[in-house]
Parts: C-alpha cells; structure tokens; sequence
C-alpha cells in the first residue's frame, strides 16, 4: 500500500464512522500495546485558538531545549502536518508503515481514530519530552481523551457543533471540561458561563484552576492578530502551571523568544499585495475577523472588500454571513471546500437570500481555486478575504505556493 492509496482509503472513513466516544479507540490502543501511556502530555481543548496555544507552547518548549511531539488536527496543506517531532513532520513512509503495522487490528475505528492511534505510536518511538495534544471535537468523548496529562487547557468556549455537543454553552463547556482530570491543573481562557461550568467540573476533580490573566503584549514576528494576544495570555497562563506544578525549567527569556517565534499559517495571513486568508470557521472566529478587518482597513487604503467564502456544513453558516455582510463588502464569492462535509452551493446562497438585506452582490464558483482567480479579476483596490474553513484557506494556500515554486523554476 502506498501513502496516496492509504490516505484514500482514511478519509472515506471521515464521515461514515464518525462519531464521539471513548469505546472504539481504547480498543484499539490496547491492541497496539497501550502506546499512550508512557508520555507526558499537555492536552488542549477549546473553540478557537486551540492551534495558536499548541504552537506557541510547542515553540516555548522548543526554545527551552526540550524535544516535542506536536498533534493537531485538520491539516492545512497536507495530512503529515498533523504529527510531527520537533520541526519535522512525520513523514509518508512512517505514516504507512504504521498503518499497515496496525491494519489487521482496526475494526471499526474512524478516520480520527485511527489518526490519533499513528500518533501516539510514532510518538511513544520518538520519546519526546513533552507531546502537545490537541482535542479534535469537544473534549469529554474525543479520541485524543485517553491520557493523563500534566496540565489540560481549555482555550474559550462559545457555540459550536451544537447537534453533537449541546445547544447551550453549560453543556458545550461540561463537554469540553470533560478533559479536565483528578489533581491535574486546568488552565482556562473561557469565562462567563463556560467557566463556571468548568470551576464546578474542577473542584469535582480536585482540579486547581487557573484562569488567564493579560501579560505583557508579545510582539510576535509571524502571528497576527489582537486575537493572538488572548491566545497568549492562555499559552504563558499554561506554560507558568508547568513551572509551577511540574517544575518545569523554562526561563523568562526562553519564554519570551518562543512566543515571539511562534508559527501558525493561515491566520491572518497575506499570501499576495491583497489577498488575505483566516482561518475562521465558526462564528466566534469570524467575529475576531471583522474586527481585525475594520483595523487594517485604514492602514492599507484598501477600496473595499471582496469576500471569498466557503463553509462546512456542521457550521453556524447563517451567523457567520452576517456577520460577513456587516462589512458591506464589494461583492461575495461563494466557494465548496473540497470535504465531504462541505455546505453546498445552492443551500448557501439560500441562506444568503434571507439575510442580505443590503443586497450585495453574490456570486458562486465551486472551485476555489477558480473563485480566488474571479475575485483577482474583480478586484482593483480591493482587500481580497477567503475565510470561512481550514480546507478552503488550505487549498488556497498551497496552490499559491505551489504556483510561486513553479514560477521560480
């Protein structure tokens, strides 16, 4: 089996097994020799700004001299992004040889599952000092909530994939608190009534609690954002629990490097004079968005906007278009992330219909590569956003560097 052959045959697990629960991967985990449980973890979980925290931990740690294991999810440009060892990303042989080394033992595990399993065995080989855990969906029933970790983080909270986690911020925070162990420090950005569903969920288990307080503003040399500093003062709130608890050595200039140094793609990023991409897949990110936009407006002396958009299907796509609209864009591109989980064409622009009450001018392309390159054509002085999904901001981002690369030969 070849790594192309057997990434195939992953991801047409990625939505017709998929569900929360503790069952299918303990399972499996015990089959592989229980590879999780000889490390030490710092496990995370949250809303948004799940990724930025993991990098900004990771890149502290790595300024420290620790080695570390580093697992995300979704992947921005390739699956291997997913797991890596300190800078280097698991590679497309080590990613099939652990696959096939587990094969006759997977039942009937998903796509995340089995992900996570090729995790925790590449990383019980690497022996890390420190691996970085970040939860996939919720917390309480998700497949990464098998270890005991040194500290849990939860970033913030707020509404997301309601039909599987609630459809109140008591129960979407009881889900996400679900990492929180006996005795374990939990470090929390969440606040309101997410987190005082968390303090109830820490005392139960004996948890001490920090909640992030405002540090000294980072000035970060690859990150934008003020949306980042929230971020950091719930990375530099975890990194001091390690010192605290852990007696983790890290000083205060390691600690101030690493943040400054840390790395996170695809937020807040321009990969052309007027092309921006964000991340944003939810409302509370498209809320940070716009708020960022009517900053950097002013700054750039852009004309107007031009919106590419588009969005899985599990998403609150209603709110987020409003909130998109709020900005009186020039016009909006609606585009379908390449996942089977990708909110169509026609039910967007049905939902468009019921709330452009300005009645900007809609378009849809189905290729994002094709709506990126109608947006160009339209645009004179116009700021160009795609926001919307980590695959559509993946895929743009890779085609222009695949596009840059080709030009430089």
């Amino acid at each position: 089996m070849n790594y192309s052959r057997m990434l195939e045959h992953l991801y047409s697990l990625e939505s017709s097994k998929f569900k929360l629960g503790l069952e299918n991967i303990k399972s499996l985990l015990k089959k592989l020799g229980s590879p999780e449980k000889s490390l030490r973890y710092i496990h995370v979980a949250g809303t948004n700004g799940k990724g930025s925290v993991c990098a900004m931990l990771f890149s502290v740690l790595r300024q420290a001299g620790y080695n570390v294991g580093l697992y995300t999810s979704p992947h921005l440009k390739k699956f291997n992004e997913r797991i890596r060892y300190n800078g280097i990303f698991i590679t497309d042989r080590e990613i099939v040889d652990y696959y096939i080394g587990m094969e006759d033992k997977i039942t009937n595990q998903s796509f995340f599952e089995i992900t996570t399993a090729i995790a925790f065995m590449y990383f019980k080989d690497k022996r890390p000092d420190f691996v970085i855990l970040e939860v996939g969906l919720g917390g309480r029933l998700d497949a990464t909530n098998v270890v005991m970790p040194l500290i849990s983080v939860i970033t913030n909270i707020d509404y997301e994939h309601t039909n599987l986690l609630g459809n109140t911020m008591e129960k979407i925070a009881h889900e996400k608190a679900g990492i929180i162990k006996d005795n374990v420090p939990v470090v929390t950005g969440a606040d309101g009534a997410a987190l005082a569903t968390i303090k109830k969920i820490a005392v139960k288990m004996n948890a001490p609690l920090i909640k992030s307080k405002k540090f000294n503003k980072i000035n970060f040399r690859y990150l934008n954002g003020a949306f980042q500093q929230d971020n950091a003062n719930t990375a530099l709130a975890a990194i001091g629990a390690l010192r605290k608890y852990h007696k983790t050595k890290i000083n205060d200039k390691e600690i101030i490097e690493g943040m400054e140094n840390a790395k996170w793609p695809g937020r807040l990023q321009f990969i052309g004079k007027n092309v921006l991409v964000d991340c944003a897949h939810n409302p509370n990110g498209i809320r940070a968005l716009v708020k960022e936009i009517k900053l950097l407006n002013p700054n750039h002396n852009f004309s107007s906007l031009i919106i590419v958009f588009g969005v899985l299907k599990d998403k609150n796509a209603a709110e987020m278009l409003n909130l998109i609209f709020s900005l009186k864009p020039k016009l909006v591109i609606f585009t379908q992330p390449i996942s089977d989980r990708a909110l169509r064409l026609k039910e967007l622009l049905n939902i468009s219909k019921k709330i452009n009450k300005s009645n900007i001018k809609i378009y849809t392309i189905k290729k994002p590569a094709d709506a990126l390159r109608f947006a160009k054509k339209m645009a004179k002085n116009d700021l160009i956003i795609v926001t919307g999904s980590i695959y559509l901001v993946g895929e743009l981002v890779q085609a222009d560097e695949f596009k840059k690369r080709h030009l430089l030969l």
